[in-house]
């Protein structure tokens, strides 16, 4: 009697770059776009009613886009009604979730395989299902992004590069693109991957049903968000000092702001800009996740079948920093033990861990603080 044909092994979620790093920076990170076949596997999870069940959760970020062609094209926003999926029809949906990777750890893990970027760059990855037809228009984001292909396939078109004064649709939620002429095409299919630099035109529609796209966006910071940290980090630090001229000379033109006046104004407003508070401010905002918060419990049943060496895993809402002898946990500072160190770097390096890794880099106190961050959630054992 013949056997049973074998499953492929479940595996954790996986993208290998079909270059060395150094080239792709070189040639194509922030340049120009890459189309790479057969770059990713094991993306089975999250499935269609496993997205959507999250969709509907209170806390999930979520939105449903209609249209096709030149339109109409709708946005419907999270939070969404339970039997929003029964109304939307057989084609031309798709259903983008934000920030997956922050309620299912698993998920999440397939950013270890972007180690030849800063973890700090990486903002989040979406998810995102359509129907037949579905697609979210031609738009352009304005940071890198990876479209890596999980289910079923889409049609990608490139287009030109964009800026905000590319004329757009007459539709404000979804900033779609008045005309986009085609440079390039392709179609994806499971495991393959696109890149996209920032602000490159590109139109995505799902040539089938079931198609389920990952999203893994590269965070921009903004300057002027940054500035605004920055400026709040330093005032909480200072205490309030007014202007003061015991010194005064009697004013020639009482109607003009005095060179020395204006100088002891802005110097005096400078001087609140103490480099250490500049520091904090830098480090606590690239270290604070998108959404704050442990919502979900650690999906650790699927990761244990899918790779028996992982010992422990870092929560997919977790960021972690390291400044010298402090770590930056979620927007907090931790004082660090010259034995705490190596075992937060490693922590800091990846977001799964092997047995031999954590025992190569365990003392007593990084013991310790381990298990203070495993009991508040940060990390899972499995």
């Amino acid at each position: 009697m013949p056997s049973a044909p074998q499953l492929p092994a479940l595996t954790l979620p996986r993208f290998i770059l079909p270059m060395k790093p150094a080239a792709f920076l070189r040639e194509h990170w922030q340049k120009k776009p890459l189309f790479m076949p057969g770059a990713a596997h094991g993306l089975d999870q999250p499935d269609a009613n496993t997205l959507a069940g999250l969709a509907l959760e209170e806390s999930v970020e979520a939105r449903i886009i209609t249209g096709a062609g030149n339109g109409p094209w709708s946005v419907l926003q999270s939070p969404l009604a339970d039997d929003v999926f029964e109304t939307l029809g057989e084609e031309n949906w798709t259903l983008l979730v934000q920030s997956v990777d922050h309620f299912l750890t698993e998920t999440s893990l397939l950013l270890d395989d972007f180690a030849f970027l800063p973890n700090w760059r990486v903002e989040d990855i979406m998810i995102s299902y359509a129907a037949k037809g579905g697609s979210v228009g031609p738009h352009f984001d304005r940071y890198d992004v990876f479209l890596i292909q999980a289910a079923g396939r889409r049609r990608w078109q490139i287009g030109d590069v964009c800026d905000e004064s590319t004329p757009r649709q007459p539709t404000d939620e979804l900033k779609l693109l008045a005309d986009m002429p085609v440079r390039e095409e392709f179609v994806a299919g499971p495991g393959d991957v696109l890149y996209l630099p920032p602000g490159v035109a590109h139109h995505g529609v799902a040539e089938d049903s079931d198609c389920i796209t990952w999203s893994v966006g590269f965070r921009a910071p903004d300057y002027q968000m940054l500035m605004a940290e920055i400026a709040g980090e330093c005032l909480a630090e200072s205490d309030s000092q007014l202007f003061t001229d015991p010194d005064r000379d009697v004013t020639s033109d009482p109607a003009v702001l005095a060179d020395a006046d204006r100088q002891q104004l802005i110097r005096g407003a400078l001087d609140l800009l103490q480099p250490d508070a500049i520091e904090r401010a830098v480090y606590r905002w690239l270290s604070t996740p998108r959404l704050d918060g442990l919502e979900f419990a650690v999906d650790d049943h699927h990761i244990r079948e899918r790779d028996d060496k992982v010992a422990l895993v870092r929560h997919g809402s977790v960021r972690l920093l390291m400044q010298g002898k402090l770590a930056w946990l979620n927007g907090d500072s931790h004082t660090l033990t010259e034995q705490q160190r190596p075992l937060v770097q490693l922590l800091a390096s990846k977001r799964r861990y092997q047995e031999s890794e954590l025992d190569a880099v365990m003392t007593p106190t990084a013991r310790e603080l381990l298990h203070e961050w495993i009991e508040q959630g940060y990390f899972a054992p499995l």
